[in-house]
């Protein structure tokens, strides 16, 4: 069953990580869910340090800076899927 372009993204977009999973890159899809949630604990910790203005500025930046790059890179590995599987040449013994 090949997979959803629109379901990639829809997972990668709903929590990181979760998009290269269902493409088959658990391992991938794990070391990046664990990173977004290393991201988000950190900007909270940085936040008490920070000066109010710049602390609302800086943690969406980092933080949707990677949701982004994930994001991206799930639509990457869809299309590299798709383009190995559309390359492919099914030889059969008949």
């Amino acid at each position: 069953m090949g997979k959803s372009l629109p379901l990639t993204i829809f997972l990668a977009v709903l929590i990181p990580g979760v998009g290269h999973i269902y493409l088959g890159y658990k391992k991938r899809g794990i070391i990046i869910l664990i990173a977004r949630i290393a991201i988000w604990l950190a900007v909270i910790w940085f936040i008490r340090f920070i000066p109010f203005p710049l602390s609302w500025v800086i943690g969406p930046i980092v933080g949707s800076g990677f949701w982004i790059w994930q994001l991206i890179d799930a639509v990457r590995l869809y299309n590299k899927m798709r383009s190995d599987l559309d390359g492919r040449i099914n030889v059969s013994n008949h």
